[in-house]
């Protein structure tokens, strides 16, 4: 039998100097926001070519079989990860230095994925069989079935724990562009819409098929030695509440649609939902990649570069959300009907509700890394447990009463209540770092240039235009003032993402001054050496 060797506590990064560390080149901060952007951008390139036709072909109804079935598959999911999405990141990250640590980390995590994710499929399986509204669609729902055991063992927590931007953002572009190609192959018409489902699970969960190859690159299970898996336990209890908790409430107006509303009501807001998604990964785009690297700089106590690295983080979140809420409210129609086409034109109004969403979804991630790698887990999973009830409640009120509208409403108020809750946690910490954040010059900006804009738009007549050039024309008109206006008020994000380049033109004059400089004095002596040739 293999000696019984002595653990440490979970996640504590070793004293001394690692015997067999892993072989893993971490980029920098920039290099990794660099990969997440182009993650991102693909992310909201691919829904601009698959959404339009996809919903022109499959319309309401096919779109919103399709939707209700991911979602009610993903509650299970959250079920089964345990929160190991967020603890496995903290936790990986904190050993990374170690490769046996990081294995032994590794392995003891995956058996608890293995023994929770068999228990909530049986479940699932049950449901399957006696819940009318899933039977009715039985295959459909057998097929994101398994999207909950690609979604267990997808390792993607490993991935970022490393900070494998780059592998992930090839990894995921590939994935896509496969998705794309099935997807006009083989969906054609309205009753395509198990194809369609079937994409989705290849497209989003595939891929953790690679990361669970590769992962033996940089992990070795076979020295491991003893595993304790108890260990784990009581960190991950908050985790577990927190992220279902909280990962429920962020998809439960579609699911409590399903239930409480139509077919047709789902898919109209299911492209609602999809465009909140993609502009909440845009705006989160650097967010993404801070959790890592905030665990570990909280780890070895370096809280002056955590707080700049937050700082940075909520203004990038602030600029860019606040400028969605003003273009979704402005634009909502040629959106909708560039995306969506005339079947979803309903989808509209509560398009202009969403706006709200986006931004403080994006900001209570920001908090919630700033909580994660505090270890504040319980006061983290105790407020996400509260705004999950919250939008239990809120759904349950106004999508009688206002349907699809209801929902936007009810998930705009629950995460702007989150985001409260969240701030008056972190309140010590926002207070610390206050200094560094321009929410007054931000909102101003943005208030400025929404009004702006839709006062040229109503000069200009542009709502009779057609739906591209209307978006086109308001889009960048909005971006100029809204551009001029952060100038002008010399708001820090933008001021420090145009500094490298004032540096180099304050460098470049400062050369051709030196230049003019040195010609001058070389003409001088010429002229010296001339008179004195004479």
């Amino acid at each position: 039998m293999p000696e019984r060797q002595p653990t440490k506590p979970v996640g504590q990064p070793s004293s001394k100097p690692a015997k067999h560390p892993t072989d893993v080149r971490i980029r920098s901060v920039k290099f990794n926001v660099l990969m997440n952007m182009i993650v991102t951008t693909s992310s909201v390139i691919f829904p601009l070519i698959t959404v339009p036709y996809v919903s022109r072909v499959l319309s309401t109804g096919g779109t919103g079989h399709v939707a209700f079935a991911q979602s009610v598959a993903s509650y299970f999911s959250l079920v089964a990860l345990l929160g190991v999405t967020y603890y496995g990141v903290r936790v990986c990250a904190r050993v990374r230095d170690d490769r046996a640590e990081l294995s032994r980390t590794v392995l003891e995590l995956l058996v608890i994925l293995a023994c929770s994710t068999t228990m909530v499929f049986a479940v699932y399986l049950a449901c399957l069989f006696t819940v009318p509204k899933m039977n009715a669609q039985f295959g459909l729902f057998a097929l994101f079935g398994l999207a909950i055991w690609l979604s267990s063992f997808g390792v993607e927590w490993f991935y970022q724990a490393l900070e494998q931007y780059e592998y992930i953002t090839v990894r995921s572009v590939c994935f896509k562009l496969l998705a794309l190609v099935l997807m006009f192959a083989f969906v054609r018409q309205r009753g395509d819409y198990a194809i369609y489902g079937l994409i989705v699970v290849v497209s989003g969960y595939g891929s953790n098929v690679l990361n669970l190859l590769r992962l033996r690159r940089f992990v070795d299970f076979r020295n491991c030695g003893h595993l304790n898996i108890s260990r784990h336990f009581k960190p991950m209890l908050w985790f577990t509440i927190a992220s279902i908790s909280s990962g429920m409430y962020i998809q439960v107006d579609i699911v409590m649609l399903g239930f409480l509303g139509t077919t047709d009501m789902v898919g109209l807001y299911q492209l609602v939902s999809k465009i909140k998604s993609v502009l909440v990964t845009a705006v989160n785009s650097v967010g993404n990649v801070m959790l890592p690297r905030l665990s570990y700089y909280q780890a070895r106590r370096k809280e002056r570069q955590a707080g700049e690295l937050i700082a940075k983080n909520m203004n990038f979140v602030m600029v860019f959300g606040s400028a969605i809420i003003a273009l979704l409210i402005l634009l909502a129609d040629p959106i909708v009907a560039l995306l969506g086409g005339a079947d979803f034109a309903e989808s509209a109004v509560p398009l202009r509700f969403v706006g709200i969403a986006v931004m403080c979804s994006a900001m209570n991630i920001v908090l919630a890394n700033v909580m994660i790698s505090k270890g504040m887990e319980r006061t983290w999973a105790m407020v996400n447990a509260i705004g999950l009830a919250l939008a239990v409640l809120a759904n349950v009120l106004l999508i009688p009463q206002l349907g699809v509208v209801g929902s936007a409403i009810s998930i705009s108020l629950c995460e702007a209540l989150m985001l409260a809750m969240r701030s008056y946690v972190c309140r010590g910490f926002l207070v610390g770092i206050r200094t560094s954040i321009d929410p007054m010059r931000i909102l101003l900006s943005a208030i400025a240039a929404g009004c702006l804009t839709r006062g040229a738009i109503a000069i200009c007549g542009a709502e009779t235009w057609n739906a591209f050039l209307w978006l086109m024309f308001g889009g960048f008109l909005f971006a100029l003032i809204y551009g001029i206006a952060l100038l002008l008020c010399r708001e820090r994000f933008v001021m420090a993402m145009l500094q490298p380049v004032f540096n180099r033109l304050h460098v470049r004059k400062t050369n051709d001054e030196n230049n003019a400089h040195g010609a001058s004095d070389a003409s001088d002596g010429r002229y010296a050496n001339n008179g004195g040739w004479q």
